[in-house]
């Protein structure tokens, strides 16, 4: 779902832009989501995350201190985008249904095959009249966005399930965090901006271990050896 959400977020924000460059990658965003989706069943995984999800909170609702208005809310909410997917149409219809669709798809796949003499075509749709490829392009993308309204709402309520904590990894810089065997679904992990800092977490039902690196601005990666601050939520429902 991760996987999936980084894609629709490039996809939605590359639509908004008229302009032919951007409407390239918008096209390439909508094969690769195209491509992830048919790796399997997408639909009914995210239908099934999300019902072990409303599962989970109702075990809740007689919880001491619970938000019962909150917890309704939201159950509200997953219910809704769960039911907006199970209904919508299948992903991609209607790009399967279109041969030049399905060609230009193809033509994503070579490098530099959508050029203008491999595809001119494509160029010439490019160089048409812009609000009716900006309307085109919206009718496109809108039967995908039940998927991507699902997969949000389900990564929303498993981000907001546990609150961040102040973390600092050990003078060689690694911190390990023992979890005693409880399973988590997500680890999320705040860093300073701009240092070029990123984690690479590992660990298994006993200990999660974190390993911090910073990249240079000519990409060499460096392991950082000395206490490294940051935030760090595990998250599970």
């Amino acid at each position: 779902m991760i996987r999936l959400e980084y894609l629709f977020q490039q996809l939605i924000a590359y639509s908004q832009s008229p302009t032919p460059a951007s409407q390239h990658v918008t096209f390439s965003m909508l094969f690769e989501i195209m491509d992830v989706c048919d790796r399997g069943d997408s639909r009914n995984w995210v239908l099934q995350e999300i019902d072990k999800q409303k599962a989970s909170l109702e075990s809740f609702r007689h919880t001491p201190g619970v938000d019962i208005e909150s917890l309704d809310k939201t159950l509200l909410q997953l219910t809704t985008v769960a039911k907006n997917l199970q209904t919508s149409t299948k992903l991609g219809f209607y790009v399967r249904e279109n041969e030049w669709l399905l060609s230009l798809k193809n033509r994503f796949l070579t490098p530099g095959g959508t050029s203008p003499m491999d595809f001119p075509s494509y160029t010439a749709w490019l160089n048409g009249n812009e609000s009716e490829r900006v309307r085109v392009i919206q009718q496109l993308i809108a039967p995908f966005m039940p998927m991507y309204e699902a997969i949000t709402q389900s990564l929303r309520v498993l981000r907001e399930a546990a609150l961040p904590s102040m973390e600092s990894s050990k003078d060689n810089g690694v911190f390990e965090k023992s979890i005693g065997g409880k399973v988590y679904q997500m680890a999320r992990v705040w860093l300073p901006k701009g240092q070029r800092i990123y984690p690479e977490i590992s660990g298994n039902k006993h200990v999660i271990m974190i390993r911090f690196f910073r990249i240079s601005e000519n990409f060499r990666q460096q392991l950082i050896t000395e206490p490294q601050g940051f935030r760090m939520a595990l998250c599970q429902i």
